[in-house]
């Protein structure tokens, strides 16, 4: 059940939902940054590092997605397989 307090014209159901969804998987990004980068740390006190100590932590995380995505495409013993395509008949 979603709560709104959109009026029923500027929406669907179905573009609220999506809404929802997108929000979701902002909040999920966010809190994984936070735990993976401890981004939510600030340890730096002058503009100059604090800029860079938060440059460096986005990268961080921006190859962490990357390797983990990456990942997803190889089984654990190192041999990739591609679905085979369906034979084609040759025309005689």
């Amino acid at each position: 059940m979603v709560f709104t307090t959109l009026p029923d014209q500027a929406a669907s159901v179905d573009q609220v939902l999506e809404g929802y969804r997108l929000r979701w998987q902002i909040e999920l990004t966010f809190k994984r940054l936070k735990s993976i980068v401890q981004l939510g740390l600030f340890p730096k006190l002058d503009d100059q590092s604090s800029r860079s100590w938060l440059l460096g932590k986005l990268l961080v995380a921006l190859l962490s997605q990357n390797s983990r995505e990456s990942a997803a495409l190889f089984p654990p013993g190192g041999t990739f397989y591609l679905p085979k395509a369906p034979a084609t008949q040759q025309l005689a």
